[in-house]
């Protein structure tokens, strides 16, 4: 492929960048006549040549043409990343990438986002955007992030309002249910339980625990298995990540999201499309 000269170069990146001439014009406190004089092959100052290279993520020899483009891929950097660190320190790691991604949608100009350490308890980074969502807890006590892309026909077509949904929700709503849920989230993993033994652990009357384990059962959240010609069945958990997500989730929702850094809201449309 043929070298591309200044012009060709600035045009060239200017536009894989997503940026308009009036963009890279006020980034660079220009004109944007100034920048399409340099694409129609004039030269700036030689002060500006820097900071337009800067703006653009390129060399002055790529920007000129003396050598090609090193582009690195993001998604291989960061599976590298992850790869070569200590399991220990996965989970910060992650917590830093998620909350730049939020930053990144807002228009400030940086290089890098890390959590800051002074943040207080119960603090977000939230998004929302009409195309994503997205929600980080960031202080130290407990942390995640939650990064949802929004269908054409909104959230409500991903969660329609059902009979399976609502009775799922009614069952949320008792705390037996949850008692047992939390039982057996602190199991061991492929433990199998008798009603009995569930009974006796969390406190619960056996004939209310019975009833709430087959409920359980019904809805997904734990199975059930019967051994040879045994009549009472032993239950398993699923160690579902959607339902652990879904009580984390709640939990904030009726703290209420208190403290926000950052709030990015880009959006005109609800994330529901009900109606329309």
């Amino acid at each position: 492929m043929a070298k591309r000269n200044f012009a060709e170069s600035l045009a060239y990146y200017r536009r894989q960048r997503g940026l308009t001439q009036e963009t890279l014009a006020g980034m660079l406190n220009v004109t944007p006549q100034a920048v399409s004089k340099w694409e129609k092959g004039s030269y700036p100052d030689g002060e500006l040549l820097p900071r337009i290279a800067q703006a653009l993520d390129v060399s002055l020899d790529v920007l000129f043409g003396l050598r090609e483009e090193e582009r690195i891929d993001p998604i291989a950097l960061i599976t590298e990343t992850l790869q070569s660190m200590p399991e220990a320190d996965r989970g910060d790691y992650c917590m830093d990438l998620f909350y730049s991604v939020i930053n990144a949608y807002s228009n400030i100009q940086c290089s890098e986002f890390r959590v800051p350490e002074h943040l207080l308890r119960e603090t977000y980074a939230q998004l929302k955007t009409d195309r994503e969502l997205a929600l980080a807890r960031i202080s130290r006590e407990m942390r995640y992030f939650v990064f949802l892309q929004i269908p054409a026909h909104g959230i409500d077509s991903y969660a329609p309002v059902t009979d399976r949904l609502l009775q799922f929700f009614r069952l949320l709503s008792r705390r037996e249910a949850l008692e047992i849920l939390y039982f057996f989230g602190a199991s061991e993993r492929n433990h199998l339980w008798s009603a009995q033994q569930i009974a006796q652990s969390t406190g619960l009357p056996p004939k209310t625990t019975e009833e709430v384990l087959e409920l359980l059962d019904r809805s997904g959240a734990i199975w059930s298995l019967r051994i040879d010609n045994d009549k009472a069945p032993v239950y398993g958990y699923t160690h579902s990540i959607p339902l652990e997500t879904i009580l984390v989730l709640a939990t904030s929702f009726v703290n209420y999201l208190q403290y926000i850094d950052p709030n990015i809201e880009l959006w005109d449309t609800g994330a529901f499309r009900a109606g329309k």
